[in-house]
């Protein structure tokens, strides 16, 4: 069984994701807030027994209650009916080719298997709602299926869309499935407190791995860039944003380390592409931090006093004559290290 999942609105919020908008525009924000036990026997039953009409509507029996389900989600039911199970929704108002660029860019095509790595970060977050909440599965979060990506596009566009439509035929679709998990533990719960006794019961709450936020996205393999502020996967360049961290923690230690840098930039003498300059910076500050872990070894051993290791004034004006003088210091200062080495 899947036992729903809620959203944590206060993180997006801090976070500035506009899924919250999203949600909010179309009045499906109680729907990402059921916060409800299951009800593992009940909903065995409530499957078992439930029945879908040609009218749309589902009822069921459990615990000898018949139960209308349609009233019962506080979301709105009007908007986009569409719902296919194996391939593109057609209906007046929706173009698949639209839909596909809106998600995976203007220059992207429609093919059969779409996934959730090709998507830019906010749709990969928005995907990970739909896929939990209005479409549950158990795993297989990279895919992108066809009816996901049709309900993404009309909650990024603030199309009118009929989820509690969806909801039923998504259950419909898995008590047909042979040993599917059944879906939407929480929202069944909230339909049965209408109509049935839940006293003595067994059931399960919601555990904090069951909202979808900070830690969801930890799972997902992204991480928050101290620096930027920004989230991105934790294996995209990790040598990269280990090095600005780590610029970014000597910088707040050493005031003026930002100033070396803006000063060499604004030299009219030096004419190099920002991308150049800052790869001679950075192998001057690799060069330094050498120097710097070198002496300390040396001092540790009893070769050198800690009077003659280097200051960080004596650093920030070796880096600030290193860059004038570009790759010329570079190699002087990698002698230099080697000859502390040799002594």
């Amino acid at each position: 069984m899947l036992d729903g999942k809620t959203l944590d609105f206060d993180f997006c919020l801090r976070e500035g994701f506009p899924i919250v908008g999203w949600l909010n525009a179309l009045d499906l924000d109680t729907l990402f807030s059921v916060n409800l036990p299951h009800y593992p026997d009940l909903m065995k039953e409530f499957y078992a027994n439930f029945g879908f009409s040609t009218s749309v509507s589902l009822s069921t029996r459990v615990k000898d209650r018949n139960i209308l389900m349609n009233k019962f989600l506080s979301i709105p039911s009007d908007g986009s009916r569409g719902w296919s199970n194996r391939s593109w929704v057609e209906e007046d108002g929706f173009n698949k080719e639209e839909c596909v660029h809106l998600l995976f860019g203007k220059n992207a095509y429609v093919v059969e298997k779409m996934y959730s790595r090709n998507l830019r970060f906010d749709y990969i977050f928005l995907h990970r709602a739909v896929a939990t909440h209005i479409l549950p599965k158990a795993g297989g979060f990279d895919e992108i299926t066809h009816m996901e990506a049709f309900t993404m596009f009309y909650i990024v566009t603030s199309r009118r869309i009929n989820v509690p439509l969806l909801i039923l035929n998504h259950m419909k679709a898995m008590q047909a499935r042979e040993n599917a998990r059944l879906p939407y533990g929480n929202l069944v719960t909230k339909i049965l407190m209408y109509n049935v006794d839940l006293d003595g019961e067994v059931h399960h709450a919601l555990q904090s791995a069951d909202k979808l936020g900070k830690g969801t996205l930890g799972i997902m393999g992204f991480k928050k860039h101290k620096r930027l502020a920004t989230w991105i996967p934790k294996n995209e360049d990790s040598n990269r944003v280990s090095n600005e961290e780590e610029e970014g923690e000597e910088g707040e230690e050493a005031q003026g380390g930002e100033n070396v840098v803006l000063e060499a930039e604004s030299s009219p003498s030096f004419n190099l592409p920002n991308n150049q300059f800052e790869e001679i910076m950075q192998a001057i500050r690799g060069l330094e931090r050498r120097q710097r872990r070198l002496e300390r070894k040396l001092v540790e051993k009893g070769l050198i006093g800690k009077e003659d290791m280097t200051s960080k004034e004596e650093d920030q004006e070796n880096a600030t004559n290193g860059a004038e003088d570009q790759n010329t210091d570079i190699a002087e200062v990698g002698d230099d290290g080697d000859d502390r080495m040799d002594d």
